[in-house]
This record gives structure tokens, C-alpha cells and sequence, in this order.
């Protein structure tokens, strides 16, 4: 999800066509004018597509969440992320209520295991009820993709949290034994979180939802080459690197802007899913949400996305609760 430095910068700039920063009034999507854009899929190991690009909810309160899904929408989003720690589960609901089910593809997660850990079966009972509470608060028969938001964020993922860390993962799998829900991922994980799930799972994390950027280079921390080995798909949150001015509107990546006549922002998202990587954005604004999804009509060349491999800032780690 990007937090927009650049609508920091509204007040005193203007987008890349010329047009003002218009902030998201909190009104219905039909009373939104915008042309719609195409959005592209990738399909995980179970077959199941997921759009390239979605868009993100992180930091906002329900109403604002509720407008800007019924933005993207109208725009032409079809992939919707929110958590159940996002604390706008009910405002993502509204924005969907009415709205074709087929026609979305829609994200949540619940929280890694609490510490504590004073007892492993612990984690298996609070994942039963977030994913409760996900379905009841979003107001859906089910859900396109659960994920565990994030490992236990103290000691790693070795013991004795392996053994939460697998009991968790049980419920999650028992959820998408139930159809619940239509595919199963973690998000911030790395290599040794995946080898404690192997010891016991029966469904292998079909994405990992993970930071990655410009600045990060191609495989980070070598974890995008262990995931492939497992077939797992990375999902980019954090696109821009948490706003970086690198990103907004640095030198590199403008300087590329200008040959294809797209923004900064176009090309750093541009890179994340060139590799491959679908990506998360966000934007309470009607020109950022489809600027961030206008990615499609171009592709770099071999000789730019050498330039961006090779960039240093901003820089970044795939998760901020591991290493390795």
C-alpha cells in the first residue's frame, strides 16, 4: 500500500497531466466521472487468477475506506485489500455491498500469533475467529484470499513459535478446505517461516505479500528465487517505499518517465510488475488511483530495468519481522 508523499505535495504541484490534486470527496461511486482502465491477472499454483494490480486500504477509517473502494472501483479495479487490523472491514463491506461478487477479487488478513505465546493452540483458536469476524464484517460469502498478515513479530519464526506458527496455518487451511475461501497466503514471511509450515502443512502459501520496490533490486534477500522454487507468488505492498521522494519524483525514475510519457510514480510501479510481482497502491485521489493502474499501454526496455535493478535507495527489506 503507498502512502502518497506526493499529496503532501498537492497543495503546491499538480499531476503529470496538468490536472490539481483532487481529493476523494466521501460521495457514492456513480457519482465519480473517470474513464475505466484494464487490469491484468496472474494465475497462482491452484489456478486461481488474481489481478496485477489492487488496490490497498491500510490506514484507513471506514468511511474513508468505504470511498475510496467505491473509487478504484468505478475506475476499474478489481482487487480489494483490506485486514482485519486495519480496523475497516465494515467500510470495505459497504463499498461492496451490491456490487456482482464474480466481479472482484477480494483480500483480507488476520493478525500473526500474539506474544506471548503460552500455549501453540492458542494461535489456532484466535485465527478461527478473525476469519469469523473477516466474513461477518466484510459482509461476504467468502473470500478470494486469506492471509496470515505477518509472522510473530519477536524471536522469529524457530521455536518454540513454529509450533503457533503451525497451528495457525492449520485454521487458515481448514478455511480453504470449507470454500471459504478461494486461495490461502502469508504475508511478510521469509525462507525460514516457510520451512516451519513444511514440516506440517497439507496446503502450501500460494502468495506472499511482502514489501518490495525500486531500490531493493531484483531478488531481494534471495527470497523471490526460493519462492519461485516453491511456486509461492510475491505480492508487492509498499510500492513507492513508504513515499520515498526516490520514487515521487527522484531523478531516476523521472528521467525514465519522460521517454514512455508516464509519471515517476507509473514507472516505479511499472518495475514491480514488469518483474512479474503483482502490486498493492492506494490513494484517496480519483487522477492517483488511475494513474496507478495505468500501467499496461508500455513496457521498459532491458536497458532501464538494468537501471532500476541496479538502484540502492530507497532502500528496503521484503519484511520487517524477519530476516531470513
Amino acid at each position: 500500500q503507498i502512502l502518497r508523499a506526493r499529496a503532501a505535495m498537492a497543495s503546491s504541484s499538480s499531476t503529470a497531466s496538468g490536472l490539481p490534486l483532487r481529493l476523494l470527496a466521501l460521495t457514492a461511486a456513480s457519482a465519480i466521472r473517470i474513464d475505466t482502465v484494464s487490469d491484468p491477472s496472474v494465475k497462482l499454483y491452484n489456478g486461481v487468477e488474481m489481478p496485477m494490480v489492487g488496490a490497498g486500504t491500510w490506514q484507513y477509517d471506514n468511511d474513508t475506506a468505504q470511498a475510496s473502494v467505491e473509487a478504484a472501483l468505478a475506475i476499474g479495479y478489481t482487487h480489494i485489500d483490506t485486514a482485519w487490523n486495519y480496523n475497516n472491514q465494515v467500510g470495505v463491506g459497504k463499498a461492496l455491498k451490491g456490487v456482482d461478487r464474480n466481479s472482484y477479487f477480494l483480500t483480507t488478513k488476520i493478525p500473526g500469533c500474539s506474544l506471548p505465546i503460552q500455549d501453540p493452540m492458542d494461535c489456532y483458536r484466535d485465527a478461527k475467529e478473525y476469519l469469523s469476524e473477516d466474513l461477518r464484517d466484510l459482509n461476504v460469502d467468502y473470500l478470494d484470499l486469506v492471509l496470515v498478515h505477518f509472522p510473530p513479530r519477536s524471536g522469529g519464526c524457530g521455536e518454540p513459535n513454529c509450533a503457533a506458527m503451525q497451528n495457525q496455518w492449520k485454521a487458515v487451511e481448514e478455511l480453504y478446505a470449507s470454500n471459504l475461501t478461494r486461495a490461502i497466503g502469508v504475508s511478510n514471511f521469509c525462507q525460514s517461516c516457510f520451512e516451519c509450515l513444511k514440516k506440517t502443512q497439507k496446503v502450501l502459501p500460494m502468495v506472499n505479500q511482502i514489501q518490495y520496490h525500486v531500490g531493493m533490486g531484483p531478488n531481494p534477500q534471495e527470497l523471490f528465487s526460493y519462492m519461485k522454487e516453491l511456486n509461492i507468488m510475491p505480492q508487492a505492498y509498499s510500492p513507492l517505499g513508504n513515499g520515498s521522494p526516490e520514487l515521487i519524483n527522484g531523478k531516476l525514475t523521472t528521467s525514465i518517465g519522460q521517454k514512455y510519457n508516464k509519471s515517476s510514480v507509473q514507472i516505479a510501479l511499472k518495475y514491480v510488475v514488469q518483474h512479474g510481482v503483482p502490486v498493492l497502491t492506494k490513494s484517496t485521489s480519483e487522477q492517483y488511483l488511475k494513474e496507478d493502474i495505468d500501467l499496461f499501454d508500455f513496457d521498459l526496455s532491458e536497458e532501464d530495468m538494468a537501471k532500476l535493478d541496479a538502484a540502492k535507495k530507497p532502500s528496503g527489506t521484503p519484511s520487517f519481522a524477519c530476516t531470513s
